[in-house]
């Protein structure tokens, strides 16, 4: 059965009522006064219901997450390559399974926050606000639609990234890594320490790209698990071929000259991904006793480091990287730059 209650600080009229089991109180808005608290307490059951039932048809009208959420990853897509557009979504739905049919309107700070400190403790800081990121672009289309009237992610902090240092192989253990290989592999470890190049542009790489003349390399492509598209970002780039990595292809073509790719499978064909190029060098590595192991990623941050040590043009070790700054390149490309101290004269 309704009653009417008097909120003791906004002097408001409620009506309240149990609903399957829960006691509903519904604000009517309105001061209350002796004249209407009268003719609330003999209209208390319409009017009780009339506030119930128009406050979820309302409820009904809003948008929820995961219906918005799958709609902006479609509208989007055309600013992502196939590859990146299989991972957001993939996101999305990881987002969807927490927040589920909440109402966009509905999620607060406080649910941003509880929703980040529960990634946290399964998932790195760094994948936590790539997360974010695809949470950014779902409110702030929400927000230019009217949709919200803030921005939830905004007030809660990223995550901080732990400082680390970055690994690299020495001089020593690139020199046992080029010496104690032999075939293909060794081919593409010399060229990789010597080029830098990513590893979706290293077994994307055909023999067309190569200008041995110019000594240039056009890094115009890469593959991703089976998906070809332009290079990280978009970003075609002509490099300069430096005359170790040269070496290597000189060498490399007496196998694959024939084929359109400069480096593919035992079977003839192109690579797929790097997982099995990465177990090879792993295995290597192991062999060699080299304990930290590592793959193609950390000899492109060796060619990095190597580039930096050497003294070379900042702008043209990151057009040789493919980066636009120095940010990137420095705070996760760049391991420990030794210097020679006897230099500085008193």
């Amino acid at each position: 059965m309704a009653y009417v209650v008097i909120h003791p600080k906004s002097g408001n009229v409620l009506l309240q009522n149990v609903v399957n089991g829960k006691n509903i109180r519904l604000s009517t808005g309105k001061k209350a006064t002796s004249r209407l608290v009268g003719w609330y307490q003999t209209h208390v059951e319409d009017e009780f219901w009339k506030l119930y039932y128009q406050k979820h048809q309302e409820a009904d009208k809003r948008m929820a997450f995961s219906e918005y959420a799958r709609y902006i990853v479609d509208i989007t897509q055309s600013n992502r390559n196939e590859f990146s557009q299989r991972g957001e979504i993939k996101k999305v739905e990881r987002l969807i399974k927490y927040f589920g049919d909440m109402a966009l309107d509905d999620i607060k700070p406080s649910a941003i926050q509880a929703w980040q400190d529960t990634f946290l403790k399964t998932l790195a800081p760094k994948t936590v606000k790539e997360y974010r990121s695809t949470l950014s672009v779902i409110f702030k289309f929400a927000y230019n639609d009217d949709l919200i009237r803030k921005n939830p992610l905004s007030p809660v902090k990223s995550p901080k990234l732990p400082r680390r240092v970055v690994d690299v192989f020495s001089n020593d253990e690139r020199k046992l890594l080029i010496e104690h290989s032999s075939g293909q592999l060794h081919n593409l470890i010399q060229f990789v320490f010597y080029s830098g190049l990513r590893a979706g542009e290293v077994i994307g790489l055909k023999w067309e790209h190569i200008d041995f003349e110019k000594n240039k390399i056009d890094v115009c492509m890469r593959v991703r698990k089976g998906t070809v598209d332009l290079p990280k970002g978009d970003k075609v780039r002509l490099i300069d071929l430096l005359p170790q990595a040269k070496q290597a292809l000189l060498t490399q073509r007496q196998l694959t000259g024939l084929s359109k790719f400069v480096f593919h499978s035992k079977e003839g064909k192109p690579y797929f991904s790097e997982t099995s190029i990465t177990q090879s060098i792993q295995e290597l590595c192991k062999k060699l006793g080299i304990e930290s192991g590592g793959g193609l990623q950390k000899m492109r941050r060796t060619h990095n480091t190597m580039l930096k040590q050497c003294g070379l043009p900042l702008d043209w070790i990151l057009h040789q990287m493919g980066h636009e700054t120095d940010d990137v390149n420095r705070n996760h490309y760049t391991g420990t730059i030794t210097v020679d101290v006897s230099k500085i004269v008193a």
